[in-house]
């Protein structure tokens, strides 16, 4: 996977891209779980605390409300009456006043004017249509036993006790003030105190606990089990919050008066809010959501940016790789692309450009330099046959004509001279034949009139005859003769290895095949007694034989056209000659192949499919 350099650059760029962003997600995720987290309980504690202030301030206000009423006017003259009928009077002065000031306070239910012995004197309260009314006196009752009374005619003048919450048909707070002559009494509504306290079911649940540790005030639906085992820690503590495991409790203590109980205890109340954590941090969780999503995004971008930056850098070196491949394949020096990047690829681009058309020159300065090398090795052979032809053979011709006359004048009278001038004759003749033989190797005829295929199967019919050998013949008809270069190396490598064959492998039979395709391919078997081929490496043995001459001689023509030739032999195993060469010498050099050793019988088996 890692091999190609544009998984390479893909990967690097990758882990230079989301490993910063993995780490600031890391990160932001505490530092957002953290600081978010805390802003949220700060606010809920906030919230809370505002609650708690507002009950606070509903308190005071009800206190200073009960001292006003304490300092009345009309309670002093109340005070001050000792003619009954005055009395009288003034209670109804007082009763008149206490029901103006229920009047344009409609959080207060009752308030109520009690002597020293305990008795109820005056008192107006709220009724059903919310309209405030004078208590009828059969309804008034006698609190000397009631224990706000007793604690209140305990407390200094103008000193206050609050009773919290009690509950009646309605739940309310009662103040109860020290005066001169008694107690004033108000029963403020619970409902009005708490007024801003959501008592609905809803995304939270608030609460109001006492110093004892029991709910008086909870919403509809709330089952106050559910925390109980968190109360003990509230009642310890002015405020705070905590977490269970699927909720957030957040506390605050709320103080209606300085004063002390009779068990030695500020008189206070807790109240709590308790809310889920899914909905106290849902912005955290919203958060995380667009979070997530920005980092998919993030990271997509930064997979689409490696991408296309590690295409944009390998593309050129693939252009690169593909010029070189298309000169490697077609040997043609491949052109510079229209947009090379101004970097060292676009050199590197350049150089090879450069180099591929200098390799090219040189290449078809070798081309013309081997087609003149191999003109004028047949040019010089063509020389050496008309020699041969004009001179030697005709003085040999001659020679056997005149040896010819004399045997004939001799052959009556002396037949043992005419017997030897025979032998004479003979040998001129065997002489006369070679020679015509060497002069058609020289410059094959058939060659320049026939054609390649018909050259080969001439001299491998004619070798045969002299070699005695079983000859099978396969050559495929060439649909374009190769070029004149092409052709006679190939008729020459031909040559060259059926002599060998003739000279030194003894064979009985042999088989020569010559297909085409995208190349000529001709291959010669013989069973003769086969040899090591790793053992004529060289044209001239340190031994100073000519040994492996023609091997060489055979692997350097057909190398000299851009093509192979391969010997596959064993000791006793008989011989295989392969060569491959290009149609033209445009072509580029033929790529060995991977040689397996074969059997004679798997050589004569694969020429014959």
């Amino acid at each position: 996977m890692l091999r190609s350099l544009h998984a390479k650059l893909l990967i690097s760029f990758l882990i230079l891209t989301i490993v910063p962003l993995a780490a600031t997600a890391i990160y932001g995720d505490f530092f957002t779980q953290r600081t978010l987290s805390r802003q949220l309980l700060e606010r809920s504690q906030n919230q809370v605390h505002l609650q708690s202030q507002s009950i606070v301030s509903a308190f005071q206000q009800a206190q200073g409300d009960a001292l006003y009423l304490a300092n009345m006017r009309s309670l002093d003259a109340l005070r001050a009456s000792s003619v009954q009928d005055d009395g009288l009077n003034s209670l109804s002065d007082v009763e008149q006043d206490m029901l103006i000031y229920a009047s344009v306070r409609p959080m207060y239910l009752r308030l109520m004017l009690i002597n020293v012995e305990g008795t109820e004197i005056a008192s107006v309260r709220q009724t059903g249509d919310g309209r405030v009314r004078i208590t009828e006196i059969e309804r008034r009752a006698d609190h000397a036993a009631a224990p706000y009374f007793t604690a209140a005619m305990n407390l200094p003048r103008d000193g206050v006790y609050i009773e919290p919450f009690v509950f009646e048909n309605v739940p309310y707070v009662r103040y109860a003030v020290k005066i001169a002559g008694g107690v004033l009494v108000i029963d403020l509504s619970a409902q009005w105190l708490l007024r801003s306290l959501p008592m609905q079911p809803g995304a939270d649940q608030w609460a109001v606990i006492d110093r004892q540790g029991e709910f008086v005030v909870y919403p509809e639906g709330f089952d106050p089990a559910e925390i109980a085992e968190y109360i003990p820690r509230m009642l310890t503590a002015d405020s705070g919050s905590f977490e269970t495991h699927d909720s957030v409790i957040v506390y605050d203590t709320v103080y209606p008066s300085r004063l002390v109980t009779d068990d030695g205890q500020t008189q206070s109340w807790v109240i709590l809010r308790h809310t889920s954590t899914e909905v106290l941090f849902a912005s955290i969780y919203d958060f995380y959501q667009l979070a997530m999503i920005l980092l998919l995004g993030a990271a997509v971008l930064a997979v689409a940016l490696a991408l296309l930056i590690s295409y944009l850098l390998v593309k050129p070196i693939k252009q690169l790789e593909l010029m070189a491949i298309k000169f490697g394949h077609d040997g043609e020096a491949p052109r510079l692309p229209d947009n090379v990047p101004n970097d060292e690829i676009g050199g590197l681009m350049r150089t090879l450009t450069a180099m591929a058309g200098e390799l090219d020159r040189k290449r078809k300065d070798e081309r013309r330099l081997i087609e003149r090398l191999i003109n004028a090795q047949e040019e010089e052979r063509k020389l050496v046959a008309y020699d041969l032809h004009d001179g030697l053979l005709q003085q040999l011709v001659g020679a056997r004509f005149y040896l010819g006359n004399y045997q004939e004048q001799f052959a009556a009278d002396m037949p043992e001279l005419s017997s030897g001038i025979q032998r004479g004759c003979d040998a001129l003749t065997s002489a006369i034949v070679e020679g015509r033989r060497i002069i058609e190797g020289l410059r094959p005829a058939a060659l320049d009139d026939l054609g390649l295929s018909a050259a080969i199967e001439d001299i491998a019919y004619s070798t045969a005859d002299l070699a005695g050998w079983d000859l099978k013949l396969d050559l495929q008809p060439l649909p374009v003769e190769p070029e004149v270069t092409i052709g006679v190396t190939l008729y020459r490598i031909a040559q060259e290895a059926l002599n060998n064959v003739r000279k030194h492998a003894d064979a009985k039979h042999v088989t020569v095949t010559m297909h085409n395709g995208d190349a000529i391919r001709l291959s010669i078997v013989d069973d003769g007694v086969g040899f090591d081929p790793g053992s004529f490496r060289a044209a001239e043995p340190e031994d100073g034989s000519t040994r492996g001459l023609g091997i060489t001689t055979m692997r350097e023509r057909a190398s000299l056209i851009n093509g192979r030739c391969e010997i596959f032999s064993e000791p006793g195993a008989g011989t295989r000659i392969y060569v491959e060469v290009p149609l033209t010498m445009d072509a580029p050099a033929r790529k060995h192949d991977v040689i397996h050793e074969l059997t004679m019988a798997g050589w004569m088996e694969a020429d014959e499919q």
